[in-house]
């Protein structure tokens, strides 16, 4: 640990909390892996093309699949969806979905980059994954969460508090609740003002990163960005000095108050005998 010269965070100031970092500490993120835009498949692209009124962009990522959701769930979000003006691009894991209305797509695998680049997705409903919020941010788009476990809670509570978008629970979902989310979310301006804010940087994360790898290289691993804390045994790093000295002194107190008033009573009780 002692021996790494920079660390690399994919952070940034707007998304995650402000932190006190070192000059050794550079923050990258939040679109560190963002790709060149490649062309859809024409298939998709004419799908996304043809869609004038807008397009809901739905995907639960690749550790929960869409086609394993409760049935219960399934049906209210099929509902929804045959009542709304919108075309609906589902990253759907099975061949097929019953009840499908014909304004929903199913694919197994989307590029999912360049479908938030696609100017007619008005939406993503999305299980709030880190790079999957940083895509639709990067691409203006609104978020309407289903977390489901893991980072996924937290991703979406701090999604709704910066105003790019609304959280639901799965759990209680019901037809009226989403539909009422997506109408209020889908045309949500405060995405476009956030982002704005994440990418008005002098560097993209990719070239920070680039530049302060050569700035490395140039000055033998830049020791004078260091804190000094590096150099600090553990018990000093984590005040295990400090904390023993208070102990001892509060043991050294609280002993000698011990010893002083057991002797008082033993004083008391022997002049009490006297009398």
């Amino acid at each position: 640990m002692s021996s790494i010269d920079m660390l690399f965070i994919n952070t940034n100031q707007i998304f995650h909390t402000i932190r006190p970092l070192t000059p050794a500490t550079v923050t990258i993120g939040p679109f560190i892996h963002i790709k060149p835009p490649v062309n859809l498949p024409e298939e998709l692209k004419l799908f996304l093309d043809e869609a004038k009124e807008g397009v809901i962009y739905i995907s639960l990522g690749s550790n929960m699949k869409s086609k394993d959701i409760p049935e219960k769930t399934r049906d209210i979000i099929l509902e929804t969806f045959s009542k709304l003006p919108y075309k609906i691009l589902w990253k759907f894991e099975a061949e097929t979905l019953p009840g499908k209305p014909d304004n929903v797509k199913i694919v197994k695998w989307l590029p999912q980059q360049d479908v938030l680049r696609h100017k007619n997705i008005k939406l993503f409903i999305s299980q709030c994954g880190l790079q999957s919020l940083e895509e639709s941010m990067y691409n203006y788009i609104p978020v309407l969460g289903l977390p489901l476990f893991a980072d996924q809670p937290s991703n979406a509570f701090k999604l709704e508090l910066k105003g790019l978008g609304l959280i639901l629970d799965y759990k209680e979902l019901t037809v009226e609740k989403f539909t009422s989310s997506i109408n209020e979310i889908i045309n949500n301006p405060k995405v476009k003002e956030i982002t704005n804010l994440v990418k008005d940087e002098p560097l993209s994360g990719l070239e920070k990163a680039v530049w302060w790898t050569e700035y490395l290289l140039r000055n033998k691993g830049a020791q004078h960005l260091k804190g000094p804390a590096i150099d600090f045994p553990t018990y000093q790093y984590y005040y295990f000095d400090i904390f023993s000295l208070f102990l001892f002194v509060l043991f050294f107190v609280l002993s000698l108050s011990y010893l002083l008033i057991k002797k008082c009573l033993s004083m008391f009780v022997k002049k009490s005998k006297r009398d």
